[in-house]
């Protein structure tokens, strides 16, 4: 039968730096339990304290330094036999090497209109939580960073405006493994008017431009998700120009969305659309105000509604 470490367990290895500017994580853990872990594939020197003499650091397998150091090649269950350096009774030891890494993934806790992958459409003010998973050692840190900020020891999050998120986070485990930073979108909106990001078209025109369609074929991805959905297609211009011309031309843009959606695909009754040309601003830029292009840019957009389901 093997034992759960009893002993005080000392370990020499190089340490890890993250490069967050976080401080060196080590590479062996002892769990409530008792069960200990190292680091995968990490040169390490294992010393035990046996109980009958607690000042005498026994070397393990063996003293020959030729032994040392020893490497857990490979994640999973390793096992040392040694004995006392008194009684030469044998002693077994069960040792977790762990070389996998952390995964995070990202879960609302209030306000989700729906997801698709990694993209998440919320509500303003929807909170969620980043969680990783650990089958070895388990998780010690998870980082996260939002559009662009330095990385925080941090597992929650508050999307407290209407914005598209870009969110970043990784994890650590509790010897030093480093997990895969993986990126999330959360696109938020007041009363579930959402954005649809780079959705642009000709001067003066309704035809869509190729880039624009990336970005929709992302969204008919979405759709397919939640087959049960039905949205309006909403368009809107900026205040330059006139007010009625405006408002036909955005009519015809929410239009051309729309049509181009059926084209892949999604059933036109799950479609309408509205144009609502300058009269919906969502910054200063309102008739009569001298504003720069990249603030009449902000009004030119296309947004959708997620409609009541029948």
């Amino acid at each position: 039968m093997y034992k759960n470490i009893a002993f005080n367990f000392l370990i020499i290895i190089a340490t890890a730096q993250l490069t967050s500017g976080q401080q060196n994580e080590p590479h062996i853990y002892v769990d409530s339990l008792g069960q200990v872990y190292v680091k995968a594939n990490v040169p390490a020197y294992l010393f035990i304290e046996p109980e009958s003499n607690a000042n005498a650091k026994i070397l393990i397998p063996s003293n020959d330094p030729k032994t040392n150091p020893m490497v857990f090649d490979g994640n999973g269950i390793h096992y040392l036999h040694t004995q006392d350096a008194i009684t030469k009774q044998p002693i077994n030891f069960k040792i977790y090497a762990d070389g996998i890494a952390p995964k995070v993934s990202i879960r609302i806790n209030k306000g989700l209109l729906m997801s698709s992958g990694k993209r998440f459409y919320v509500d303003e003010g929807s909170t969620a939580e980043l969680v990783a998973k650990d089958n070895y050692s388990g998780v010690k840190s998870i980082f996260v960073s939002v559009d662009g900020s330095e990385f925080i020891n941090s597992k929650t999050l508050t999307f407290d405006k209407g914005n598209d998120y870009r969110v970043k986070a990784f994890a650590i485990d509790n010897v030093g493994n480093i997990g895969d930073t993986s990126q999330f979108r959360v696109i938020s909106a007041v009363n579930s008017i959402l954005k649809i990001n780079n959705i642009y078209f000709d001067i003066n025109s309704n035809r869509l431009r190729p880039d624009s369609k990336i970005e929709l074929n992302d969204f008919v991805q979405v759709l397919n998700e939640y087959p049960e959905i039905r949205i309006e297609i909403r368009a809107h211009t900026d205040s330059q120009g006139d007010a009625e011309y405006n408002l036909e031309l955005s009519e015809k843009r929410a239009e051309a969305v729309v049509n181009y959606l059926i084209q892949k695909g999604i059933y036109d009754w799950r479609l309408t659309f509205k144009g609502y040309g300058d009269t919906m601003p969502i910054n200063e830029c309102s008739k009569g105000v001298n504003c720069s292009d990249e603030k009449h840019q902000e009004n030119r957009r296309v947004e959708f509604k997620i409609l009541p389901i029948k």
